[in-house]
């Protein structure tokens, strides 16, 4: 489509994101750009433009665009993006969407495992943690966010000594949903005690059912049967417990029968994903196996995902993360850490680093606006709404533009 539009070259970008498909829909001087997360991308100008304006901003599709759907297959998806829930293109919008989440706190970076994909650069002589008074001010905000799970992760968070006290923390705020991300291998009957009488639910992360392809993925001996020891006592609590299987050329072969084995010995639920361009897995993402497409899908276990499926629909759920990081920079998503918008030691609430208040930074370098590449996109991250919030970071530059349209 062609045309002259409206040169607004002066207005700052608007438009609209829609997180339950993902799309967004961006003003240009001179049209609109229309992004599906799955990589479609169109250019509309001329004249439509009023049209698509009037929808946006009527959050239906006027009776204009309904006339001139047939005439591009993007007005039809443009349609139906209309259908869904929209929300500002801003910068607060890119990373709440239509709603806070999973608020992800790395309480350390030291890990007692050296996994070859971590996406956080973790290891036994990784120095970096977040302060106990940090912590539980950040736990205290995310409830007043409105955020409904908090995942504890590092690094290890067994490996923080005030782990129990920042669970505590979080059930008395009225955080519904506490878990607690870890290999097990500090999980000894004490820390348990401390921690099962605010009711948390576990995710191990799980490799093989081989001891050895296991041990050698986290390069650490003897990590499989700690694991598993670990498992069998969470169990045994009657604590919610799920594993989550990253997929790489070392286990790609037997991960149905792992799955099989992990829901007998009481593991509710079991997901896998395969390796992300990120920290160490850079390296790995894409070579081999399962990481490259090369291996079948495991057939008995969701894909990916941050979300384990406690309730009955997630499609439903709010798609807006957080990550705290252990150096206290706070990212859009555990996976998305180059995206820094502001450091949580810097004086400024969540609240405040979210929406870009006082010195709040976007993506560094990003002087310009751009729409980062589909495919790379892919590699880093995991979900859907990740990617959609990268975009539209991407699109508003470094600045975050916080403003509303």
């Amino acid at each position: 489509m062609s045309v002259a539009a409206p040169s607004s070259t002066a207005a700052p970008p608007t438009g609209r994101l829609f997180p339950a498909v993902p799309a967004l829909v961006a003003r240009e001087a001179d049209g609109y750009v229309l992004v599906a997360g799955w990589g479609m991308q169109s250019r509309v100008s001329g004249p439509i433009c009023r049209e698509i304006e009037a929808s946006l901003e009527a959050g239906a599709a006027t009776a204009g665009l309904g006339r001139l759907v047939d005439a591009h297959p993007v007005l039809g998806e443009l349609a139906r993006w209309l259908e869904t829930p929209a929300v500002p293109l801003s910068r607060e919008g890119a990373v709440r969407l239509d709603g806070f989440d999973t608020l992800f706190i790395e309480l350390v970076g030291q890990c007692n495992e050296r996994c070859l994909h971590c996406y956080a650069d973790s290891a036994p002589t990784v120095t970096d943690a977040l302060e106990r008074e940090v912590v539980l001010s950040v736990i205290d905000e995310a409830a007043a966010l409105g955020f409904r799970r908090v995942q504890f992760t590092g690094g290890d968070p067994l490996l923080c000594d005030f782990l129990p006290e920042a669970v505590a923390r979080a059930a008395e705020r009225g955080i519904a949903h506490r878990e607690i991300y870890t290999n097990g291998l500090a999980l000894g009957e004490r820390l348990l005690d401390e921690l099962a009488a605010s009711r948390p639910s576990f995710a191990f992360s799980f490799y093989s059912l081989d001891p050895e392809v296991h041990d050698r993925i986290t390069r650490t001996p003897g990590s499989h049967r700690r694991t598993l020891a670990a498992i069998d006592r969470a169990v045994a609590r009657g604590l919610a417990v799920r594993a989550a299987i990253v997929v790489m050329e070392e286990n790609a072969d037997g991960v149905d029968e792992l799955i099989e084995f992990l829901h007998a010995r009481g593991v509710g639920y079991v997901s896998w994903s395969r390796t992300f361009a990120v920290g160490r897995g850079v390296d790995r993402a894409g070579a081999g196996g399962a990481a490259a497409g090369a291996s079948p899908a495991p057939r008995t276990a969701e894909s990916g995902g941050h979300r384990a499926p406690a309730e009955a629909d997630r499609a439903a759920l709010p798609h807006g993360k957080l990550c705290v990081s252990y150096t206290g920079d706070v990212v859009p998503c555990i996976f998305q850490r180059s995206a820094v918008l502001g450091n949580v030691r810097s004086g400024r609430s969540l609240a405040e680093i979210v929406a870009g208040v006082a010195g709040g930074a976007g993506r560094p370098g990003a002087a310009a606006r751009h729409l980062p590449v589909a495919s790379e996109a892919r590699q880093r991250l995991q979900c859907a709404s990740c990617r959609l919030t990268d975009l539209a970071l991407g699109w508003l530059g470094a600045a975050g533009a916080g403003g509303a349209p």
